[in-house]
């Protein structure tokens, strides 16, 4: 298992914001604009207010075991 530290999961979640933003940018009326602004918003909070305080990521690797012979 490989785990993120606070800063690249920082730097992850602000990716997907900024990618946001720059989306709505450039397709201010869109009609899925005020749903994508509702979705970043909470995000942001939800992340901001105890995301970032008690949760994190990690990976797990998982390969077949060969068989015993």
């Amino acid at each position: 298992m490989v785990l993120a530290d606070g800063e690249s999961w920082d730097r992850y979640a602000a990716a997907q914001w900024w990618t946001i933003n720059d989306w709505l940018r450039a397709h201010p009326h869109d009609p899925e604009a005020p749903d994508l602004r509702a979705f970043l918003d909470e995000s942001r909070r939800s992340y901001l207010e105890y995301g970032r305080r008690y949760l994190g990521w990690g990976v797990f690797v998982g390969r077949p075991v060969a068989a015993r012979s």
